[in-house]
């Protein structure tokens, strides 16, 4: 009886060890999930216990921070940067996307940006290589919490999920919640910055500022010219139809833009606005055109489509001669979208930024709101063609306004030439000023700057073809006020130049979500993430990011 008593007690402390060692090693699994800091708490959930038949599945990527931190979305405003995940070490993963709840505008450092706070939880979309196998999550996770300072961190994050029925965990709800927030699109108030209305209007607004960029601005006033002197010998009709044929012109143009775009990001190609103006063979090309369009103006002859090309178009269209004015404008509203890319307008930077980081569909729907801002002034001409009415009678001025056109011509030609010559010498340009205590671009050099020397760095990202870069420059960043602040400030300067093709550079802006010049950024001990300008400087602007970083 004794014996039996034995084995009974001892069968019973075999149990609470085994049970105990079992409690054990979850609770120290599920510590691995999870990572504790003095401002947030990061974990990776599961909405399941075990791996079942499905092929896709949404996790969860869990933040709780402190009151007043905040991450970052995917696109962080002017500063920042959002969590990134490495997950080349996890088992039976196939593909991994994050999915991004509707995030909150806030201000750090009085400068905007956007992200979260509270209790956040970033969906992740999984799909499994084997269904019916186990799961092995282990996850390098790079992310930055900021309040009145900023810190960035990265955790190891490790989560083994079983195979077998599938059961749903206590965060599938949780989860759930969060996978439903994520469709920011489905949000109607166009005032709403997380929408994708308000990116909508803001690049249709940004197309349409374009129109008064001196690299589009001679094309509309040659257009509007072309409209006055034919007032007479032609029908309203008639020039209603040419103006919609620039529209198209314009419209079609944008939509290869965006097929290029979506064709390069699908090769992993880095995306950019303006940077056909890198290659040589594109200058030339251009070049040539705007000076058949100036000779053109004078009048030493006229433009028409050449001989071979109408026979083979004659094969498909009897190309008469009002279908052949057709043809000229569709083909100019192709050239006013080529003379609009080395342009950043207001807005514009945003809107392309948001454009190049969403899925395909969205980046053909915001090219095409560039697109018809751009041709706005076409639509209200040829939707009401009183408008011209305003306008001056045509008479001797128009004579003295068609040579002044043909000079502007003349000179973005030669801006052209000289940009050319830069590339094809292969020498260093004006932007590399050393005299004036310009540093030549290295992003290395930046942190050694700021974190080791404690030194305020200017930064500009320039290039010889970028018109808004030039005059960025002449009106805040060459003027005897802002070159006396970096003096007294003791900032150091530092610029890339984009004229010629640089990776580094490229992939430095698209860590802002930028994807065009200019790009200037401000760091300093207090924002060592760098404070982002707006696209078009002023000198207030400027002066008070240098005050604001240099008295944090």
């Amino acid at each position: 009886m004794l014996n039996y008593f034995k084995t009974f007690i001892l069968t019973i402390i075999f149990f609470i060890i085994a049970k105990a060692s079992l409690f054990a090693y979850q609770d120290y699994e599920n510590k691995l999930a999870y990572k504790i800091h003095k401002n947030v708490l990061i974990e990776v959930i599961s909405p399941v216990k075990s791996i079942n038949k499905e092929e896709e599945l949404y996790f969860g990527l869990l933040f709780r921070l402190k009151p007043g931190w905040k991450i970052y979305w995917k696109n962080p405003g002017k500063a920042g940067y959002p969590p990134k995940i490495n997950w080349s070490k996890s088992k039976n993963i196939k593909e991994l996307e994050i999915l991004w709840p509707k995030p909150k505008k806030f201000e750090i450092l009085g400068m905007k940006s956007i992200g979260y706070e509270g209790e956040i939880v970033l969906p992740l979309r999984l799909k499994l290589q084997r269904p019916n196998e186990k799961l092995f999550i282990n996850f390098d996770v790079d992310y930055l919490t900021c309040k009145e300072i900023c810190v960035p961190l990265n955790d190891n994050l490790i989560l083994n999920i079983p195979a077998g029925n599938g059961q749903s965990s206590e965060y599938a709800k949780l989860i759930a919640e969060y996978v439903d927030k994520v469709n920011y699109s489905s949000y109607s108030n166009i005032f709403n910055t997380n929408s994708i209305l308000f990116f909508f209007i803001i690049a249709f607004v940004g197309g349409a500022i374009l129109n008064l960029m001196p690299c589009v601005f001679p094309v509309l006033s040659l257009k509007i010219y072309n409209i006055l002197s034919q007032l007479k010998n032609t029908s309203n009709k008639n020039i209603k139809k040419n103006l919609f044929a620039t529209v198209f012109g314009i419209i079609f143009s944008f939509f290869l833009l965006a097929f290029f775009t979506v064709i390069l990001k699908s090769f992993g190609h880095t995306l950019g606005w303006g940077f056909q103006f890198q290659s040589p063979f594109f200058l030339i090309f251009l070049i040539i055109i705007l000076i058949l369009f100036s000779l053109n103006l004078v009048g030493l002859f006229s433009i028409d489509i050449p001989a071979f090309l109408k026979m083979y178009l004659n094969k498909f269209i009897n190309l008469n001669k009002n279908k052949s004015e057709l043809f000229q404008n569709f083909l100019l509203g192709f050239f006013v979208t080529i003379l609009s890319t080395p342009c950043s307008a207001p807005f514009l930077g945003t809107a392309l930024g948001f454009a190049f980081v969403s899925p395909n569909q969205i980046i053909f729907l915001i090219f095409f709101s560039v697109s018809l801002g751009l041709a706005s002034p076409y639509i209200i001409l040829a939707t009401y063609p009183k408008t011209l009415s305003f306008l001056p009678k045509p008479g001797l001025w128009m004579k003295k306004l068609k040579y002044f056109l043909s000079f502007l011509l003349i000179l973005t030609a030669l801006w052209l030439i000289s940009v050319l010559s830069i590339q094809i010498d292969n020498r260093i340009n004006s932007n590399n000023n050393l005299k004036e205590d310009w540093l030549t671009f290295k992003v290395n050099e930046i942190n050694k700057l700021v974190n080791i020397e404690k030194k305020i760095v200017f930064v500009d990202i320039t290039a010889e073809w970028c018109i808004t870069c030039f005059f960025n420059k002449k009106t805040v960043i060459d003027r005897k006020k802002v070159k006396q602040i970096f003096k007294e400030y003791n900032i150091q300067k530092m610029r890339g130049d984009l004229t010629k093709p640089n990776n580094e550079i490229n992939e430095y802006i698209n860590s802002f979500g930028r994807f065009g010049i200019p790009v200037n950024v401000v760091y300093s001990p207090s924002a060592p993430q760098g404070v982002l300008l707006p696209e078009i400087l002023t000198v207030k602007v400027l002066l008070s990011t240098l005050k604001n970083v240099k008295n944090d």
